[in-house]
């Protein structure tokens, strides 16, 4: 995008010594910028790879999660979850814990 010509005015004696301190290597303000820059594009690119670990580590925790909600509501696991509920309940009516681990026992084998 062209702006025009610079609308401050500049002295030329000003110009002509940056001109020659750039050549002499003295002053050199635009590898001081460039400098600049480059320090913080490698802090942005550390702060991204931080970033970019964090959230795979918490998609490794989210893919667990689901995998562990999808094992956990398969239509066996909710068929047997039914069935030891109604079996808890058939327990506290009689009120004897030992019938109710005697129901599990024959549940599971």
């Amino acid at each position: 995008m062209d702006m025009g010509p610079c609308p401050k005015v500049q002295s030329l004696q000003l110009r002509k010594e940056y001109k020659e301190a750039k050549a002499k290597g003295i002053d050199n303000y635009d590898r001081e910028l460039e400098d600049a820059i480059d320090r913080l594009i490698v802090e942005c690119d550390r702060k991204i790879g931080r970033a970019l670990k964090r959230l795979q580590e918490e998609d490794a925790k989210a893919a667990i999660a689901i995998s562990v909600t999808e094992i956990t509501q398969s239509p066996e696991i909710l068929k047997l979850s039914k069935q030891i509920k109604e079996k808890m309940k058939e327990a506290d009516m009689h009120g004897n814990i030992q019938f109710f681990f005697f129901l599990f026992s024959k549940l599971t084998a």
